[in-house]
């Protein structure tokens, strides 16, 4: 798998940002780069799990402070 391929799947939420690293061998900075070059943005977070509940709210304040910006 390419680098962009690799890229593509982190943005599609396909892969982590952790095995898009091993795959690529690029740090997370290189990555976010890259993500940028191919004009992509990082995949929304995963809310399952013990705490999703608790993220999806706390992304829905984060949201709401910078619109309020």
């Amino acid at each position: 798998m390419d680098v962009d391929s690799a890229l593509r799947a982190y943005a599609s939420g396909d892969s982590s940002s952790k095995e898009t690293m091993e795959r690529t061998g690029l740090n997370y900075s290189e990555v976010l780069d890259g993500l940028g070059r191919l004009n992509l943005r990082v995949p929304p977070p995963a809310y399952d799990g013990p705490d999703g509940q608790a993220l999806r709210e706390s992304a829905e304040r984060f949201t709401a402070f910078l619109k309020a910006q």
